[in-house]
């Protein structure tokens, strides 16, 4: 019969690869997250540059047609910039769920490997006492 730290491996490795996918959908939802705030970050930049080309254009004189026009792509920006806000929010909302997912799957991991660790300790104390034991055996034959 094969020694419980052994009978516990495939758990083990189960729990270890279910932690390492929980791992890599964190990075991935990261990586997301990231690439979220980049765009907020350039339509923002964007629309503060569209602002200041309105500004200077403004002051050489503008149809109204010009302006309307201005003010039509501005409030388009402005709504893009508050559906992309939207996005980051909810990637954060899937990061931080990602991460407690990992987390648990984490502790749960490392959980498994303390006690397999634990169990071949044990397993290992019970070996060594028993050749220790044989030898002891064999010594007291030997006189």
């Amino acid at each position: 019969m094969s020694p419980p730290s052994e009978r516990f491996k495939p758990i083990q490795k189960i729990v270890s690869q279910r932690e390492r996918k929980a791992a890599a959908a964190l990075g991935e939802s990261l990586k997301q997250r990231e690439a979220a705030k980049q765009r907020l970050a350039e339509l923002r930049q964007y629309l503060n540059e569209y602002l200041e080309r309105f500004s200077n254009a403004a002051r050489s004189g503008l149809s109204s047609g010009q302006v309307l026009e201005y003010q039509v792509f501005i409030s388009k920006l402005e709504t893009a910039i508050a559906q992309q806000e939207e996005i980051v929010a909810q990637s954060q909302v899937h990061c931080d769920t990602k991460k407690t997912d990992w987390r648990g799957r984490y502790t749960k991991s490392k959980a498994m490997d303390n006690a397999v660790d634990r169990m071949r300790l044990e397993e290992r104390k019970i070996s060594d006492k028993k050749e220790q034991n044989e030898a002891d055996e064999r010594a007291q034959r030997k006189r």
